[in-house]
């Protein structure tokens, strides 16, 4: 029994090295303008709505008062991965903005799946173009979620 012991150890070790790294499916920004150029450079939303565009995504209806939402697109990830993506780009109090990602993995038998966290491939792909738009217009990406979670415990 004491020799299975160390087999089962390096074996968990061994899977958790490959275990795929996930991301909950939104990232959060911050506005890096004094609140002069804020106020000069016009309404969040608009801004929003532009940095959406530029990034390739066309506006849809929005949620709620606010938002700013996206038509669905598709991307194909890996050799059988095909997803549709909504963005909602929420304006959130402080300077804050959330981009979140609805997203639904279609699998080869037709069945649909809600994607709960992005992969690296889908995190590239959806977040990557509208993370470069949003940065160019001083909204820069917060650290990841679990340095935002520690700092917000503090």
């Amino acid at each position: 029994m004491l020799r299975i012991v160390p087999l089962l150890v390096l074996l968990c070790v061994a899977l958790a090295a490959c275990a795929p790294r996930l991301s909950p499916p939104y990232r959060d920004f911050e506005e890096r303008s004094s609140v002069t150029q804020i106020d000069s450079l016009g309404d969040v939303s608009v801004r929003l709505a532009d940095a959406v565009r530029e990034a390739g995504w066309a506006i849809g209806p929005p949620q709620a008062p606010g938002f700013v939402t996206t038509e669905p697109r598709f991307f194909t990830h890996g050799l059988f991965g095909r997803t549709t993506a909504v963005l909602d780009l929420v304006p959130l109090n402080g300077g804050f903005i959330r981009v979140y990602v609805r997203a639904e993995s279609k699998g080869l038998l037709g069945g649909r799946t809600k994607v709960f966290a992005l992969n690296s491939d889908l995190r590239h792909l959806i977040l990557g173009p509208i993370s470069e738009s949003l940065t160019k217009r001083r909204m820069v990406p917060l650290g990841t979620p679990k340095d935002r979670d520690e700092e917000a415990t503090r």
